[in-house]
């Protein structure tokens, strides 16, 4: 029960109302039960302290980083501690938010039934402190045992798939990212994962797709989908498209736990500032097209036979026979332009009037 604290508080004020002594007694002992609910509950009276001196006008983070260890020394419930090491990691003392995940799994093994799934949520945060800390092999290790187990959640398929990919275990990101796409919803950090694969291994124009429609269709709150799709188009040499989504990535929030710097992007701005392209404003859904084309099998498996042999005459006839010209047995083809395609309208529409009616654009 999320109240259950104070119920037990009721309960208390209730008993001491009903009991038979001086109405002075009875106050004191109220303001008895509230101090020792105060003190009890301390840890969130530090973690609201700490808070509002890291939101303020002028932030003071020495006083609220003093806070939040503060509050989690005094003790709060284990899905709050995993909250509050996830503050540490991503923008304080990673060192201090290792500590703090150690001692929600010592906590949380003593009742595995109850608390198995906070134990792998404080494993998956714990192994982004360890990352921070450059204790890269723990990290994916930490990780890796926890999917031996037959656990996968979006956040260790993310976190791990990053993980491998950074350290450039490509054979084992792939499998990750298969086993998580047949087993989990697709999530946006799931499908920047599979870009930064495709870019990695070569595949430039799938990646290209990809990217083009993930940003198109929503807009990612982490720098990295925008920092791997410019690399992309760096690749391909579009320097142009890769600046926009350069500057799009400094709009968003740099963790300690970001695989990219703010220094890196603007590192990458400054490197194709004086580079260009002859199609910088010229990507849209007929590149993406063409770009997903690439990747297709276009030919079928029964190929026409190209092989020059015996029977090929090697010398080709540049001589135009009367029957070149006219043939009775040629079916007469009328065209009517009202069954024109789209596709025929934009490729011809140079060949007819401007003024016909009815002309498609």
């Amino acid at each position: 029960m999320r109240n259950q604290s104070f119920l037990v508080l009721l309960i208390v004020v209730v008993g001491i109302m009903v009991m038979p002594i001086a109405q002075t007694a009875k106050l004191a002992l109220v303001v008895l039960a509230l101090l020792v609910l105060l003190y009890l509950k301390r840890g969130y009276f530090y973690v609201a302290l700490g808070s509002r001196a890291l939101n303020a006008k002028e932030p003071d983070e020495e006083k609220a980083w003093r806070f939040y260890e503060q509050g989690w020394k005094a003790g709060l419930p284990l899905h709050y501690t995993v909250m509050l090491g996830n503050l540490f990691v991503q923008r304080g003392d990673a060192a201090v938010a290792l500590k703090i995940f150690d001692s929600v799994l010592v906590r949380a093994t003593r009742k595995r039934g109850q608390n198995a799934e906070i134990a792998i949520s404080a494993t998956v945060s714990r192994s982004m402190a360890l990352w921070v800390l450059n204790r890269r092999e723990e990290a994916i290790e930490s990780l890796m045992e926890v999917r031996k187990g037959g656990k996968m959640d979006k956040n260790l398929a993310i976190n791990l798939g990053s993980y491998l990919l950074e350290e450039g275990r490509l054979d084992e990101a792939r499998q990750l990212i298969d086993e998580a796409s047949s087993q989990l919803p697709e999530n946006p950090g799931m499908t920047d994962n599979r870009g930064h694969l495709m870019l990695l291994v070569g595949q430039l124009s799938a990646a290209h797709a990809l990217y083009e429609r993930f940003l198109a269709e929503g807009t990612p709150q982490f720098p990295e989908a925008y920092v791997h799709a410019a690399q992309v188009n760096i690749a391909l040499g579009k320097y142009g498209r890769a600046g926009k989504q350069l500057r799009e990535a400094l709009t968003k929030p740099f963790y300690q736990t970001s695989v990219v710097t703010k220094e890196t992007v603007e590192t990458m701005l400054a490197q194709i500032a004086d580079l260009h392209d002859s199609s910088d404003d010229g990507e849209g859904l007929d590149e993406q097209l063409v770009a997903t084309l690439y990747e297709e099998d276009l030919f079928d498996d029964d190929s026409p036979n190209t092989d020059v042999d015996d029977d090929d005459d090697l010398d080709p006839n540049i001589e135009l026979d009367p029957e070149d010209y006219d043939d009775d047995d040629d079916p007469d083809i009328d065209v009517e332009m009202d069954d024109e395609s789209v596709l025929e309208s934009q490729l011809f529409d140079d060949e007819y009037d401007d003024d016909e009616e009815g002309s498609k654009k």
